[in-house]
């Protein structure tokens, strides 16, 4: 019986309830679009940090960072047995040394890493210098990535000059060969850096069997001489980003719930104000005001069920084109973002489902906050139309 009244009553307002349900459908709609495009974003760079970088975690020198260039030739080592024993598709022996490259007369300071070529862990463009031998010939072969030969200004082919410091300490220089720009999406390997092949870099600081860190495909226990980072310690700042980016989208989250149920308020508002004569008769034929208070909410949550339905009318086809057509995130290229191809949404059913529940619960407390007022309405003065002013 309620709900037929509220059907009746819902239907009765016309172009009010349409607007009411199209708002909340787009705000639906925005919400889920929003969720899956971050989702989406965080596994792709992600992804990308894993496959060219990361891997399934490091062991590294204990004290080793990064972000310290002066001390990378202090935290060398010969890893264990243990990690030499692995597949060449299960680790990856990497080892980093702080070096100067001079480009047109200018002085450009690198990382230098050397990696294996016959490891297969790590998604790298390296294939031109396996075409070279263990021995370096007249020049070193090199690699470096599109942002760094933009910055540089490096091209296929060019030769210039590398300096470095060999194991004792003494500088040395020769001429290095650009066999390749490579297109890397992880600038943590393209900006500022040179790769070079594994034996080449140990032959030239005098470090043969030395590493800065192993990446590894899976973590293997604590092993003497080397800590493990995992893959969270190694993109926490990705991972820190991406929390932030969480919060904003709460933020813009909250401020559609509010547009929502805000229009959800001033409709029941409105309808209360025009219905004072529909409710005092009601009262007045010893209907209770609960059961009214009822009847006005249900008519809420109608249109809390249609814009589930209008949602999902409008977003499903949406939603399967641009999971076709994808984000275009070129411009980010500049950025330090692990990520520059297309983005695709990731829609999580847990998450959708919890979202649209919470929507749904607001629409309907937005629609039952203003009614709970009749409780304490005067019939009588709700006849005449003076109960709310």
């Amino acid at each position: 019986m309620n709900w037929d009244i509220a059907k009746k009553n819902f239907y009765r307002q016309g172009m009010r309830a349409f607007l009411n349900v199209l708002v909340t459908a787009l705000s639906i709609i925005s919400l889920i679009f929003m969720l899956s495009l971050l989702n989406g974003f965080q596994a792709q760079a992600t992804r990308n940090l894993v496959a060219t970088d990361v891997g399934g975690g490091h062991y590294r020198v204990p004290g080793f960072d990064i972000l310290s260039p002066t001390e990378w030739e202090d935290h060398t080592l010969k890893p264990d047995e243990s990690l030499l024993k692995l597949s060449d598709k299960d680790k990856a022996e990497v080892l980093v040394q702080q070096g100067q490259l001079y480009p047109n007369r200018r002085l450009y300071p690198v990382q230098i890493r050397g990696v294996s070529m016959e490891q297969s862990l790590l998604s790298l463009p390296l294939d031109n210098l396996k075409k070279y031998g263990e021995q370096i010939e007249d020049v070193i072969p090199g690699v470096v990535g599109v942002k760094m030969a933009r910055k540089a200004h490096l091209k296929k082919g060019d030769i210039l000059t590398l300096k470095w410091r060999d194991k004792s300490g003494a500088v040395d220089a020769r001429d290095i060969l650009i066999v390749d720009v490579g297109d890397m999406v992880n600038p943590r390997v393209d900006d500022g850096v040179v790769w070079l092949r594994l034996d080449h870099l140990r032959s030239m600081t005098d470090r043969q069997g030395e590493v800065s860190w192993v990446a590894v495909r899976n973590y293997m226990g604590p092993i003497d001489g080397v800590e493990f980072q995992t893959v969270e310690i190694l993109m926490a700042d990705l991972l820190a980003l991406l929390k932030q980016d969480r919060m904003n989208s709460k933020i813009l989250w909250a401020i559609l719930m509010i547009l929502v149920c805000t229009s959800v308020f001033n409709t029941q508002i409105l309808n209360i104000f025009k219905r004072q004569k529909e409710v005092g008769t009601l009262m007045a034929l010893g209907m209770e005001p609960m059961r009214i208070v009822r009847i006005f909410t249900l008519e809420g949550a109608l249109a809390a069920i249609w814009a589930l339905v209008i949602a999902a009318l409008l977003g499903v086809p949406f939603f399967i084109w641009f999971q076709g057509v994808g984000f275009d995130v070129s411009h980010l290229s500049e950025a330090s973002f692990p990520i520059r191809e297309t983005i695709y949404p990731d829609y999580q059913p847990k998450e959708i489902f919890y979202s649209l529940l919470i929507v749904v619960f607001l629409v309907v407390m937005a629609a039952w906050l203003p009614v709970k007022k009749i409780i304490r309405l005067d019939p009588t003065l709700a006849l005449r139309g003076r109960a709310i002013t």
